[in-house]
């Protein structure tokens, strides 16, 4: 593993940037992509995040610098193979997180990557770890992504005289990023650091009261008809300490819901008193069923996603199965059962 020092060095050396974040992106992800963007054309370079799905309604509200121009594009020829610096993976570190841009991360003549997730790291038999980039920072212990970016563009700032932080934009787009991974600091791993970039950030003009309305007050009719379409859905399991739920592709188009309007399923699920680990499955397509895990407690759910090449963390992890929805579900449902059953005894 490498240091922030050595990602904001090749950055500072770089022209023309391309970011990477996961599929079925987050605040977490779209925050930390518009938070280095930003950075790296106030510095006078060209970046983009590379993304091919609609971003969630709740977070296009930074989607744009201030002169309009998009921080995402879909189109990975906005920067040629040949002129490619740097492709930087953000928030996630698995080549399935990305998959349709993984041979435009592989022509850049350097990758990085910077990341919180535990397993986006590959331990060797000689007890040496790496991810998937030639310079990377996965620190399991980081809250957020963007906790790392912030550091990240404190080492970005001591090398340049071009001011790049205090930014409010920037600020904003932090503070998206961490309020979304920690459940708005509710969550376990919510922790000093986070109330420290918190503290600094807010100086910076930041309306968090103006990014928090926009994020979890911000919802659209069909976002509230697909959560009771979920619960009708849900099977509690393991005498109350499981739930698993699920809509079908007909479910999403008949309601007409956007990306991200199925976020708030899973946060539902884990508030029933009594329910420590939930399933969510969503059928983006025949076959093809997104899985998002949550627990509340003593469960590592991200053993549950990494065992069908998903990943996260130990409190909400996710991964696609590629199989009918029905025989998704009763997979799902059997694994949770089983691995509940096995956590009590």
């Amino acid at each position: 593993m490498n240091t922030l020092r050595d990602i904001a060095e090749k950055l500072y050396n770089a022209n023309n940037i391309l970011l990477y974040p996961h599929v079925g992106t987050d605040g977490d992800a779209v925050g930390s992509c518009v938070a280095i963007a930003k950075a790296l054309r106030t510095m006078g370079k060209t970046a983009y995040a590379l993304y091919e799905e609609e971003i969630p309604g709740n977070l296009s509200f930074m989607l744009n610098d201030p002169e309009g121009k998009p921080y995402f594009t879909s189109d990975p020829e906005i920067i040629r193979d040949e002129d490619l610096d740097i492709s930087m993976a953000v928030d996630c570190g698995g080549w399935d997180r990305f998959k349709p841009y993984q041979d435009k991360f592989r022509a850049a003549k350097t990758t990085l990557c910077v990341d919180h997730h535990g397993t986006s790291i590959t331990t060797e038999e000689d007890g040496t770890t790496h991810g998937i980039a030639d310079y990377s920072v996965i620190d399991p212990e980081a809250a957020a992504t963007g906790i790392l970016v912030f550091d990240l563009l404190r080492e970005m700032q001591s090398m340049t005289d071009v001011k790049l932080i205090p930014d409010k934009e920037i600020g904003e787009a932090l503070f998206a990023a961490i309020t979304t991974d920690t459940g708005n600091f509710q969550y376990s791993n919510t922790n000093r650091k986070c109330y420290e970039v918190m503290a600094e950030i807010s100086d910076w003009g930041v309306d968090t009261n103006k990014v928090s309305v926009e994020i979890y007050e911000n919802v659209r009719l069909e976002e509230v008809k697909i959560k009771s379409r979920a619960m009708d859905n849900m099977t509690m399991i393991s005498g109350g300490k499981g739930a698993v739920s699920y809509v079908t592709k007909e479910d999403l188009e008949e309601i007409g819901v956007k990306a991200g309007e199925t976020d708030s399923v899973v946060v539902a699920m884990r508030a029933i008193r009594g329910v420590d680990v939930v399933a969510f499955l969503k059928e983006k397509d025949r076959n093809v069923i997104r899985v998002s895990y949550r627990a509340k407690s003593f469960a590592d759910v991200s053993k549950l996603a990494v065992s069908h090449n998903g990943g996260g963390h130990r409190k909400a992890a996710g991964c696609t199965l590629y199989m009918p929805i029905h025989e998704a579900v009763e997979l799902v449902t059997r694994e949770i059962g089983e691995y509940l059953d096995e956590s009590v005894k």
